[in-house]
């Protein structure tokens, strides 16, 4: 399930020539981001996943050197039918890669972020995300843990035994400016109380600084009535909106029976 996604993230993260070329052209000005979202439904379920976003530049500077930094993590979402990988191509250019799975419940999601990073060696760049989730019976939820994003200490190439290139600080000032690391939590209510900048009335976003670990908690209200029913909001909205026009039917037809009953009748 999860620990092919794993090796083929290792896999992914260990490669030298896209992580050294992916360097050079963050170098140049380029940017990544790299996020973590995290969606918590009214009904227990979750959806778990990784996005990575490449900026109009950096995406182009790849295109035009054939090189696909995700092919590896293609491969393994094609294997594995749990995971789904979408490739969005953004506005300005960008595209963001989403490798994202549905889980049954909380255990299930926090197990899913625990396995990821397993097997990294101490110089491998990491997202690494600890979670502990609860849920009130009056419907509150409470999601707390650990993140951390970590830059490569090396650019995973040697000579004779000795690593080249830029050292661990250089890469780590380099990842502070280039690269933006964060978790997205989303919520099934509206927030209560959050660590990170509200992305809106039900999603907190917590941005990492590289090499440091943060503490973060995110609280939200009871999810609403309608959000367990078994219809997505705009199916529901759709449904209000038939309702509301067949309620204003019934009413004015109601309305012209009256008048045309007049008294004098």
């Amino acid at each position: 399930m999860g620990s092919h996604i794993a090796r083929m993230l290792r896999a992914t993260l260990r490669s030298a020539p896209v992580l050294l070329l992916t360097l050079a052209l963050l170098l140049t000005g380029c940017r990544m981001e790299v996020v973590a979202p995290i969606t918590l439904h009214a009904d227990g379920s979750a959806t778990a996943g990784l996005s990575v976003r490449f900026d109009p530049r950096l995406l182009a500077e790849l295109d035009a050197l054939g090189v696909d930094p995700t092919a590896e993590l293609s491969a393994a979402v094609a294997a594995d039918p749990a995971w789904e990988l979408t490739r969005l191509r953004e506005d300005d250019g960008g595209l963001r890669v989403v490798v994202s799975r549905e889980v049954a419940g909380d255990e299930e999601l926090v197990r899913v972020y625990d396995e990821l990073p397993a097997g990294l060696a101490a110089d491998d760049p990491s997202l690494e995300v600890a979670l502990q989730v609860d849920r009130e019976e009056g419907g509150g939820v409470t999601v707390s843990g650990t993140a951390a994003f970590r830059p490569p200490v090396t650019v995973g190439l040697a000579v004779d035994g000795v690593a080249v290139g830029e050292d661990a600080a250089a890469l780590a000032e380099l990842v502070e400016e280039a690269v933006t690391a964060a978790v997205e939590v989303r919520m099934p209510g509206r927030l209560v109380s959050h660590d990170g900048v509200a992305v809106d009335r039900s999603t907190s976003r917590i941005v990492l600084e590289p090499g440091e670990q943060r503490r973060f908690s995110v609280i939200s209200q009871p999810p609403a009535w309608w959000s367990s029913l078994p219809v997505d909001t705009s199916t529901l909205l759709v449904g209000a909106a038939l309702l509301a026009v067949v309620a204003g039917g019934v009413l004015l037809l109601l309305t012209r029976r009256r008048r045309s009953v007049s008294p004098e009748g």
